[in-house]
């Protein structure tokens, strides 16, 4: 396959490749192509506004000040040794415009924020990158590493000015969990910090509201979720889901909180554990019991709705999307449930479904497991006996449609891959399961990011950077082997173009957008550039 040219850019860029890419982008701005919006009065929202932050400024002068007088010779040789091994933060950072080249080839329009700005040489240090798509706005998050303090920046997701930044007082180990008031972020261990989302800046002040345990000592059993009004939380120590109430104050207390199951809300099955995150709309928060049910209940109160059953276990956290609830099930099944119960179609997979579906414009992206018969060792310790056991498989497209029934409810129906086989429904295309994840779907085209992670650290290594902070979340303990993306033709799955193929090694974070309003794919590199690529605003996608 053809290598994209910029694929062997690192760390240093001669000054004729820096030139080159400069030219292709006032060529692609003279539009001769897709447009790179230069958007340098768009870093920090305006430099007066960066400059002027007091966090900034004392996090300059507070500085790092750790000291190796306290350690031994042989605790400074292991300290090196470990981040010799691990990457470290950088300490200079490279300009835009070497970043925009690499992206340059994708037919989508361009725009960066810079975390950084062109006073400081230290760049800020991208930690994680969130999007965020609500009811209340959408927005990118950032937490960062800046001087011995992480701070969160909330961004535009559209202009790309700055709403706030405040220092995070501890990095946690699950997504941000985005209300109408707060932004929570809560660790395994079932501790919280909620954030002021949406009130006036105050400049000097930290945006922290509250802080602690819920009521009642919640312990998280999987990742939660949330909606404008409430965090749902699936509670290890009670085996239930609980609605917290996300008001001002942010402590997850109040007339609105609720739990579920209770005696008399028509579960009669024996009622398990929460493995996997729940799906939450502003009606419906959807979830898989350990008891093989996906149960959906309002989300305001916590009251039953439905609950099907799965018949085996599930390996595929519940997505709610256009009022369906996808899910999978180890019979080798696909489900899109409607809210009320009842099935809007089921879809019987080539091995079975796992991971995270992806879901947008009637097309459904799902990875599967194929079973195989792995030889091992007997129970006498001499024969070689076969086990059943799982490998990656395929992922796999499929489409459907929806019919509209005047005074009814919509008819669904799958689109069949292969006609000349009726009694099966096959995917429109397929291909070998690398882990990869759709980003975006846009002008017929799938956006698919390929990654390769390898797990390289010891457990007493683990141990020591969990203790130093370094490593808070199990990709921080994770080093990037491989990172391209590609666009794909969505009806074929073939590789458009072969310059459509680029190398984003450079990219520590890249995540996509399934939100018809915001086709977008977000880009964030570790010396403090967020990058912005999206699509035509004439065909839905790319801002508001």
């Amino acid at each position: 396959m053809p290598q994209n040219p910029f694929r062997r850019l690192r760390v240093r860029i001669s000054g004729t490749a820096l030139g080159l890419g400069c030219l292709a982008l006032t060529f692609f701005a003279a539009g001769c192509g897709p447009v790179f919006i230069p958007t340098g009065s768009l870093w920090g929202g305006g430099d007066d506004r960066l400059e002027n932050d007091p966090n900034r400024r004392r996090d300059e002068s507070s500085g790092d000040r750790s000291s190796d007088q306290d350690k031994t010779p042989g605790e400074r040789r292991e300290r090196d040794r470990i981040s010799n091994l691990y990457a470290g933060d950088p300490t200079t950072r490279q300009p835009s415009s070497y970043y925009a080249a690499q992206l340059a080839e994708l037919p989508l329009r361009m725009k960066y924020y810079d975390l950084t700005g062109p006073q400081r040489r230290q760049p800020v240090v991208i930690r994680e990158l969130h999007i965020i798509h609500d009811d209340v706005r959408d927005e990118i998050l950032v937490v960062d590493a800046d001087k011995g303090q992480n701070h969160i920046w909330s961004i535009d997701a559209y202009d790309f000015t700055l709403h706030w930044k405040t220092v995070l007082e501890q990095r946690v180990n699950y997504d941000p969990l985005p209300t109408r008031n707060c932004i929570v972020f809560m660790n395994r261990d079932g501790q919280y910090q909620s954030y002021d989302r949406m009130s006036t800046p105050r400049e000097g002040e930290s945006r922290l509201v509250s802080m602690g345990r819920f009521e009642g000592d919640t312990f998280p059993s999987a990742p939660p979720a949330s909606n404008d009004t409430h965090v749902f939380v699936p509670a290890t120590n009670s085996n239930s889901m609980r609605g917290l109430p996300m008001n001002a104050r942010g402590n997850g207390q109040g007339a609105d909180s609720w739990a579920f199951p209770k005696v008399g809300q028509g579960v009669t099955e024996k009622f398990m554990q929460i493995a996997m995150q729940p799906a939450a709309d502003r009606e419906t928060v959807a979830f898989v019991n350990n008891n093989h049910y996906l149960y959906m209940v309002d989300a305001q109160s916590g009251e039953y709705r439905a609950s099907p059953y799965l018949e085996a276990h599930s390996r595929t956290p519940p997505v709610i999307k256009d009022d369906l609830c996808f899910v999978g099930s180890d019979i080798g099944q696909l489900f899109a449930w409607q809210k009320s119960g009842e099935a809007a179609w089921v879809l019987t997979t080539d091995g079975i479904p796992y991971g995270k579906v992806f879901v947008e414009d009637n097309w459904v992206f799902v990875h599967t497991l194929e079973l195989y018969d792995r030889d091992v060792v007997g129970d006498d310790g001499k024969t070689m006996v076969k086990r059943a056991a799982t490998r990656p498989g395929k992922l796999c497209a499929y489409r459907y449609e929806v019919v509209d029934v005047p005074n009814d409810r919509p008819v669904y129906h799958l689109v069949d891959g292969d006609p000349k086989t009726p009694w099966n429904i096959d995917p429109i295309w397929s291909e070998p399961d690398v882990g990869q994840q759709v980003l975006m779907l846009h002008n017929n085209r799938a956006y698919v990011l390929y990654e390769e992670f390898e797990d390289f650290l010891t457990e007493n290594e683990k141990a020591r950077m969990k203790a130093d902070g370094r490593i808070v979340r199990d990709e921080d303990a994770l080093r990037t082997i491989n990172r391209e993306l590609r666009v794909l033709d969505l009806d074929t799955g073939r590789l458009e173009r072969p310059e459509w193929n680029l190398n984003l090694a450079d990219f520590a974070f890249v995540r996509g957008s399934m939100e018809e309003r915001d086709r977008a794919i977000y880009l964030g590199t570790k010396d403090g550039y967020v990058f912005k690529a999206y699509g035509d605003k004439n065909r839905s996608a790319g801002g508001k």
